[in-house]
């Protein structure tokens, strides 16, 4: 066991030297196994890809005489795909190869001044060659691109290693390491803080590339016979039948390389275990620490090997795993070709070799079972010389029947990609696409170049020579990237069966990968596959990397299928907190009309993302009837963030939603007023909702002028509503005209509607008396004007339905009381009175009609009677209660109460009359010199220009406070309001 520990003897300086060494040496080879078993990976690695997806929901509903209507909003789903990133540079592995290359260097070049005269030279020469090789010049140091910092570098390299092989002697081993060490450090201090260039050390890396792989071909020859060494030791240890289990054990390793290199250079491809050719590389080397102290005889007389011998060795090792780490780190597949092939070729060359020089010395002596470890190095017949030259031949015999021009190709292109990579650090693209493309001619079909010159190319739109790049990635090293992103080019030009066909290819080859399962997924949603989408986004979920994309796959393509379930126990089931899977849950919740009541963040910052923003937007839209003023007035505030500019447009129109069924009908108006200027899209879209709040607002002459602008933009059914806006303004001949228009449209449904249309406006009052009653109504609705009021009466008493008479009463009382005539309005409404009605929602209006006449009248301890009998008050009648709380609080002496309540009733919807009037009416009284009441109204017939009502109520106030001008600009706008009543 001493002689395995063989440093314990030496003294402690030297074995603290040895520790560092052979620690360095370790990391290097665990930094060689990292960099291989995380592979690609280290710089290229999953983005996730968006597409959203608009999906029309129904905010409310709500019906319009014989018209039931659907006001729409857009609620988004996220759909997730997995795609390769770009390569990123693996910066890190590169500063450990030049940080391990460097220190075993400054180790080298130590060993070097302790040599006798000629190898002091020659190691003095390889060193110079060495600093000339990493070519300073290309950093600039102190501003200067030419060689004058080299050769003073050089001269004091050099200077120093004279002076401790002639002069300082006596000077030991560590002070000449420590010496170096600091020198090299003052250089590195000086290329850090004096280089003229960006990045500098990683120039250092791109330069030091061709010496270390020089230096990594000779540390794999130097250890390529180890293990068939170790053979003879093992057997050598007493065994009776040394000879036959020696030949054993190395014809089946030896028929394993011959294996693996026939593989190796393409000419078998079985199904067969391959030996790993960095376990081969390891193990070698591992084993060649003492391989190495036995081999002292043959190069003794040149350096000893305790210590200068093991510090070479490790220092070799050091610089092999650390440059075949970092080409493994970043993935630079022609470099690591060479690599790869030199471990194999060269193991088995010198293997066979070595078996040779092994019977041909010392057959005997393993016959007689003798330890022939001892004198392994110590040959009487075939010199040890002969073996090293003879496994050379063979080893080179593997390289030229491989076609040796090919490795000086795949070392080019391997300097080449890392030169892309520096430009690639460096944002100058166009220079690095030339050498990845250099990298590409060099060495025909490498990952690395190729992967890179697809990425660019598709950055560009260029899916032709993106697919022919990808092509070439996969050619000889495929990845799962190079796989997917083909892939994901055929989703970009809608051909999606040929992106189902990669992802199944990438999906074979590497099985059980998240993002392929979600990216196929996501495909056969575009084929409307539900079986298969629901299987492969399945088998994505079990994967952290794809388990949320997956399940917002799911609920997406739930959503765009309208697949039933239900919403809330799937998310719980789920278990997410991914801001895209609870969009998509609400969405569909919203779609499919289902309460979605889990705890939800809507608000999780004020900077928002895609997925942030659709959550924040469907949750709005989906609580658009609930949703607190608090959250929506912060919501707007962060809609205004010029840091989410891009999510702006959708979430306001969100919010305008929130905005009109909190009753603050102006602000909402104002908002889609703003996105109809803003927008360059969805200018129909806002105009048509407009249309529609305004009908529901019952202006149906602003809403016809919503609708025509809405349809210049050939925005959904906007000619249709237009008639029905028409009709309702009791704009007969306009209507008549908007119907033969919707007549002669596509749609079959619409036609009927407008023919039945037709049919109404254009009866004759004695033809009116034979329709059925609802035929009946929609005459009355939209034929008999305010100065028809005794055909009315003769019409209503012809009706049998309760319900429709009930309905034609209740819209000629409201047509009258809007107009002004208050007592007309409730003769009418009185007839009600005794009809046996069946309709609950009509029944309801009845009733809240009737408070709204109490209180203008001022009726309020009636209306407060009313009330207590139990009406009800939804979402959408909150400023009707609000007015008469504020009524009840100012009769009673409530001011604070009532002003809270008129602040709001005054400014939130211009239609609803009686609350502009009340809150009027409460500031005049509370000061009669504030221009307050007028402003109220000035803002209020601004909006609601159509208002016989508030035209007078403004008439009057402007005329209180002497703005006769205007006043009599109002006057004459009534008078032409009156005067088309129909």
């Amino acid at each position: 066991m001493q002689s395995f520990f063989f440093w314990r003897d030496w003294p402690k300086d030297l074995r603290w030297v040895w520790y560092g060494l052979a620690a360095l040496f370790l990391f290097a080879l665990i930094f060689l196994w990292f960099s291989y078993f995380m592979g690609t990976d280290q710089v290229i690695h999953w983005d996730t890809i968006q597409e959203q997806k608009a999906i029309e929901t129904t905010v409310h509903r709500f019906q319009l005489g014989p018209f039931h209507l659907d006001i729409p909003a857009d609620s988004h789903v996220i759909f997730e795909y997995f795609h390769g990133s770009r390569l990123v540079p693996n910066t890190t592995a590169s500063y450990i190869f030049l940080i391990v290359m460097m220190v075993a260097a400054v180790v080298l070049v130590s060993v070097t001044t302790a040599l006798e005269r000629f190898w002091f030279f020659t190691g003095t020469a390889l060193m110079i060659f060495f600093i000339v090789s990493l070519r300073l010049e290309v950093v600039g140091l102190f501003g200067m691109f030419n060689r004058i910092p080299l050769i003073v570098i050089l001269v004091i390299y050099t200077a120093l290693c004279f002076y401790f092989n002639r002069i300082g002697v006596s000077v030991s081993f560590v002070r000449r390491l420590l010496s170096f060490a600091f020198l090299t450090i003052a250089v590195g201090c000086c290329i850090q803080f004096f280089s003229a260039v960006d990045y500098p050390f990683y120039h250092l890396t791109l330069t030091g590339y061709t010496p270390a792989l020089v230096l990594t071909v000779l540390f794999v020859i130097m250890v390529a016979h180890e293990i068939f060494a170790s053979f003879v030791y093992v057997v050598s240890q007493g065994s009776t039948k040394s000879l036959r289990h020696l030949s054993i054990i190395s014809a089946i390793y030896f028929a394993n390389l011959l294996i693996t290199c026939l593989h190796e250079i393409g000419v078998i491809e079985w199904e067969f275990v391959y030996i790993n050719l960095y376990l081969l590389l390891t193990v070698s080397a591992l084993i060649g620490i003492w391989g190495f102290r036995d081999r002292e005889p043959l190069y003794g007389g040149i350096v000893p090997f305790q210590p200068l011998g093991a510090y070479f060795f490790l220092a070799m090792g050091a610089i092999c795993f650390a440059t075949t780490g970092q080409l493994l780190g970043n993935a630079n597949d022609p470099a690591v070709r060479i690599v790869r092939d030199v471990i194999i070729f060269s193991h088995t060359g010198y293997g066979l070799i070595f078996l040779t020089y092994l019977f041909s010395n010392f057959i005997l002596m393993l016959a007689r079972n003798l330890p022939v470890y001892k004198v392994l190095y110590q040959p009487n017949r075939m010199p040890y010389f002969t073996y090293r030259f003879a496994g050379t031949i063979v080893m080179l015999a593997f390289v030229f029947v491989s076609n040796w021009k090919e490795y000086v190709y795949y070392g080019v292109a391997g300097f080449y990609n890392g030169t892309g990579d520096l430009y690639t650090l460096m944002d100058n693209e166009n220079y690095a696409q030339s050498f990845y493309e250099q990298g590409r001619l060099r060495a025909y079909g490498n990952h690395r170049s190729n992967y890179a010159m697809a990425t660019i190319k598709a950055s560009q739109a260029d899916f032709q020579n993106a697919h022919f790049y990808y092509d070439l990635a996969n050619y000889r090293n495929p990845s799962v990237y190079a796989m997917v992103n083909n892939g994901n080019l055929f989703v970009w030009e809608n051909q999606v069966f040929n992106a189902i066909a990669a992802y199944h290819r990438a999906n074979t080859e590497n099985p059980g990968l998240g993002p392929v399962q979600n990216n196929l997924g996501f495909a056969y949603t575009k084929i409307h596959n539900i079986d298969s989408a629901l299987r492969y986004l399945g088998e994505a979920r079990q994967h952290r990397i794809s388990k949320a994309a997956a399940e917002s796959n799911f609920f997406a393509m739930a959503a765009a299928e309208t697949i039933p379930f239900q919403v809330d126990s799937v998310f719980r089931s789920f278990d997410s907190q991914a801001p895209a899977v609870a969009a998509n849950a609400i969405a569909l919740a919203t779609l499919s009309g289902q309460p979605f009541t889990l705890p939800v963040d809507p608000l999780p910052g004020e900077n928002l993302g895609l997925h942030t923003a659709t959550l924040l937007g469907n949750y709005v839209i989906h609580h658009a009837k609930t949703v607190d003023t608090t959250l929506t007035n912060r919501a707007y505030a962060i809609a205004r963030n010029p840091a989410n500019t891009a999510f702006s447009e959708p979430l306001k129109a969100a919010l305008s939603h929130a905005y009109y069924h909190q009753g603050n009908v102006t602000r909402a108006l104002e908002i889609l007023a703003e996105l109809v200027y803003l927008s360059q899209n969805n200018k129909g879209k806002y105009n048509y909702i407009m249309g529609l709040w305004a009908l529901e607002q019952r202006n149906p002459v602003l809403a016809s002028s919503y609708f025509t602008y809405a349809d210049t933009y050939a925005y959904k059914q906007a000619r249709f509503y237009n008639a029905i806006a028409l009709t309702e303004a009791r704009r007969i001949e306009d209507a008549l005209v908007a119907w033969d228009t919707v007549f002669n449209g596509d749609d079959e449904a619409e036609q009927n509607i407008a023919s039945q249309m037709k049919k109404i406006l254009q009866v004759s009052p004695t033809g009116a008396l034979q329709l059925a009653d609802r035929e009946k109504y929609q005459y009355c609705r939209y034929n008999i004007g305010i100065r028809d009021s005794v055909f009315f009466d003769r019409l209503v008493n012809t009706f049998d339905n309760p319900n429709y008479k009930a309905q034609a009463l209740l819209d000629v009382s409201r047509y009258y009381f809007e107009s002004d005539h208050p007592v007309t309005a409730i003769r009418f409404y009185n007839r009600i009175a005794g009809l046996e009605l069946t309709d609950s929602v009509l029944f309801n209006e009845i009733r809240h009609f009737e408070l709204v006449m109490l209180a203008a009248r001022g009726a309020l301890s009636t209306l407060a009677r009313q009330i207590n009998k139990g009406i009800t008050f939804d979402g959408s009648r909150r400023l009707e209660k609000m007015l008469y709380t504020a009524l009840i609080a100012s009769s009673s002496g409530d001011t604070v109460l009532a002003a809270k309540n008129f602040e709001v009733l005054g400014t939130y919807n211009p239609y609803f009359e009686e609350g502009i009037l009340a809150s009027v009416e409460f500031f005049r009284n509370q000061d009669p010199k504030s221009l307050k009441a007028y402003t109220l109204l000035a803002e209020a017939i601004h909006v609601n220009t159509n208002s016989i009502r508030l035209l007078k109520a403004y008439i009057g106030e402007a005329t209180r406070i002497g703005f006769d001008e205007y006043a009599s600009s109002a006057v004459a706008r009534l008078n032409e309001i009156e005067t088309g009543l129909r």
